[in-house]
């Protein structure tokens, strides 16, 4: 019998052995689930991978406080081993793509793939953290409205809280029924407080938080002073847009600026192999230090300049 036909017949029974070993195991799975879920069992619910046990153990030290945090300020639900190990797994690819198909070498397929995705990683927690905050900005003044009339009204601050939590959209609602949950606890106001404002960190929620902590101690209208915040909040924003819009030009070249000469290094890289290796001669090292620290410089004077403060 011709070799193809027995190696195709082999394929065809090993694939509906399996199918059927697939679907055993799936219904075994089902029924251990409904077990597990009739009797509690503590046993079932610890972690026994080899790698989440690393991963809980890397949660838990000091390295993950400050990614914790900033994943909390980005709202991803991951946990800080969960976006480590794609930080990893990315690293390896990138490394091996330009490893394999720009063919530079190990350790300098390595380093650009460090530097791109740290920059990346960077860019990307910046941007997510500064959407979210910017959305919850443009609530504040409705928030200010709501607390100052609630108050106004003779409801405490927590009820306030409570009131914006019910009645606005995301992101502000669930923030303040976070937040409200936290005095149903017993948590104190300054506690409550400082907590929000370490998730959402912003020049206009820094001065929202220290105005009600600051009106909590000393006394006064806080009903008033939220009201004027409101207005304040809303011309505030208002001349941020029209700053936004006439530097947005500025800050896009300062952008290509700098990934546009290693974009250019790449590609020349892509039609000649080994473009990129000469950069590993001490000449070269020399060159790509100078060369990039003029670059990381301009984009730094761009961005100050069109960096205006209201």
């Amino acid at each position: 019998m011709n070799p193809a036909l027995w190696l195709l017949a082999s394929c065809i029974f090993f694939f509906f052995i399996s199918i059927y070993f697939f679907l055993k195991a799936r219904k075994i799975k089902g029924t251990a689930k409904r077990v597990d879920e009739w009797y509690e069992n503590e046993s079932t619910l610890e972690r026994k991978s080899f790698v989440l046990v690393i991963g809980d153990k890397f949660d838990q030290s000091e390295l993950a406080k400050d990614l914790q945090r900033k994943l909390i300020q980005a709202n991803l639900s991951l946990k800080p081993s969960e976006y480590q190990g794609i930080y990893i797994l990315l690293l390896a690819l990138m490394t091996f793509i330009f490893n394999q198909f720009l063919g530079l070498y190990i350790v300098m397929s390595l380093l650009i793939a460090l530097i791109m995705i740290a920059v990346g990683s960077k860019f990307f927690l910046k941007s997510r953290k500064n959407k979210r905050t910017e959305s919850f900005e443009k609530q504040l003044p409705e928030i200010c409205r709501m607390m100052s009339n609630g108050i106004k009204a003779g409801q405490t601050i927590p009820q306030a809280i409570q009131m914006v939590g019910r009645d606005m959209d995301a992101p502000s609602g669930p923030e303040f029924k976070k937040m409200h949950d936290q005095f149903t606890l017993g948590d104190s106001l300054e506690v409550v407080m400082n907590d929000f404002r370490e998730r959402l960190m912003s020049n206009d929620i820094n001065i929202f938080v220290s105005t009600i902590l600051i009106q909590q101690r000393v006394g006064g209208n806080l009903a008033e002073v939220l009201s004027t915040m409101a207005e304040t909040l809303e011309e505030r924003s208002r001349v941020h847009k029209e700053i936004r819009t006439v530097t947005a030009e500025s800050q896009t070249i300062a952008y290509i600026l700098v990934a546009m000469p290693f974009l250019m290094m790449l590609m020349m890289n892509l039609f000649i192999k080994g473009f990129l290796n000469v950069i590993f001669t001490p000449f070269g090292l020399l060159l790509f230090v100078g060369f990039s620290s003029l670059v990381f410089m301009a984009f730094l004077l761009i961005r100050r300049l069109t960096n205006i403060r209201v």
